[in-house]
């Protein structure tokens, strides 16, 4: 859980560490009051407080993580046709923002970007420009009637997937906006009980061996 942990989130660990020591210490000596009693308690909350968020982040990273990872291109060379040989040089932002991977066939020595986005998020704004595309082609009369059976079954298709992949983002989007806010509340509570346990660090020199 150590790597975990931020480094503001370390420093107040070996804080409270400190303190721990210097209670049991106190302890086995008969001099621990009741007041070195409520910092340790209070020590204890904190450190229950911290490996929760610290556990809670990863959650939300690894969740972040996995979901990027979903969008798989199945990239193929405008020249060849084929995919054997690409290898993947850039990332390039098209004109609606979109980021989508930039490759080079090793085959027929030619750089090409991707026709569909890297990432789930700019995946969903792309999905509805083809369901938008798609219902206007099925809209002409011109049509086969056949094709345009083929046609709905694929807008039907993905209609749904650009649904599920809608309800995931926007519960990891959630997920990641309250541990920011988390994150934000912590940084607080640690800046200010840092500044207390250093008081309070000073004040038990006395009680030190050095």
């Amino acid at each position: 859980m150590k790597q975990n942990l931020t480094e503001n989130e370390r420093e107040v660990i070996k804080l409270i560490t400190f303190f721990k020591k210097r209670g049991e210490r106190l302890a086995q000596e008969g001099a621990l009051t009741q007041e070195h009693e409520e910092l340790n308690t209070a020590c204890e909350r904190l450190t229950e407080k911290i490996y929760a968020h610290a556990d809670f982040r990863q959650q939300v990273q690894e969740k972040t993580e996995t979901l990027r990872n979903i969008i798989q291109d199945q990239a193929q060379c405008p020249t060849c046709s084929k995919g054997d040989m690409l290898k993947k040089v850039s990332v390039a932002t098209n004109e609606l923002g979109w980021k989508s991977n930039r490759y080079k066939c090793r085959r027929c020595n030619v750089e090409f970007t991707w026709n569909r986005p890297n990432n789930p998020w700019d995946m969903i704004p792309f999905l509805e420009v083809c369901l938008h595309e798609l219902d206007k082609n099925m809209e002409s009369e011109a049509m086969d009637q056949g094709l345009k059976e083929r046609a709905q079954g694929a807008r039907d298709h993905m209609a749904v997937s650009l649904e599920q992949l809608r309800t995931a983002i926007e519960s990891a989007d959630a997920e990641r906006a309250k541990m920011e806010e988390q994150d934000q509340e912590m940084n607080k509570m640690l800046h200010e009980f840092k500044k207390y346990l250093m008081i309070e660090k000073i004040k038990m020199e006395p009680f030190s061996d050095n």
